[in-house]
């Protein structure tokens, strides 16, 4: 026999006893884990739907059906304003507790179509003026990419740093320095 033959008869048991360890009587674990996969199943089809409600229709079709739901582009535009997003001491992920800011800029940019953003990235003022600048461009760049996972094409937002300059509080405390660490958006 051939060193292929010996490699094809290997890939077939192997593949066979997979299917073997594959084909076990359900446990009671397996029971609770598919009532756990159908809530899973239900909370996705609940994310699909709205993931499909607000990508469905052009401009009047989702301006009709924002005008159900009670906003409108302006009641979205107001909402927004002062809206930031804060990251952590050296961080450039969003944390989760800001995505609603995040999907309100992604919904204003839906309802209106010729709206450009730029997303600003500032830090605080440690560190030193070439580090602070790369923190507030990749902090920046996080809040773009979360808008393009929501839907907004790329082409519609600028991203800029400006690193420590520009600090909404000027005092030397972790107070301070927390409200610096942020994004902004600016249409």
């Amino acid at each position: 026999m051939s060193t292929s033959g010996l490699k094809q008869l290997f890939l077939v048991g192997f593949l066979g006893l997979t299917l073997v360890g594959c084909s076990s009587t359900p446990t009671t674990e397996e029971g609770e884990s598919g009532s756990t996969t159908e809530q899973t199943s239900t909370s996705a089809g609940t994310e699909t739907s709205s993931a499909t409600d607000s990508n469905a229709g052009s401009g009047s079709d989702m301006a009709a059906a924002t005008n159900t739901a009670g906003q409108t582009a302006e009641d979205l535009y107001a909402a927004l304003q002062g809206k930031v997003v804060n990251f952590e001491f050296d961080r450039s992920e969003v944390q989760s507790q800001f995505y609603d800011v995040v999907k309100m800029n992604a919904d204003y940019m839906a309802l209106n179509d010729s709206a450009m953003v730029t997303v600003k990235g500032y830090c605080d003022e440690r560190g030193t003026r070439e580090y602070n600048l790369a923190l507030g461009e990749r902090r920046a760049n996080a809040v773009k990419n979360a808008l393009i996972a929501e839907g907004v094409s790329p082409s519609r937002i600028n991203v800029i740093s400006f690193g420590e300059e520009n600090p909404v509080d000027p005092a030397h405390n972790e107070a301070a320095w927390a409200k610096n660490r942020r994004a902004e958006f600016s249409y």
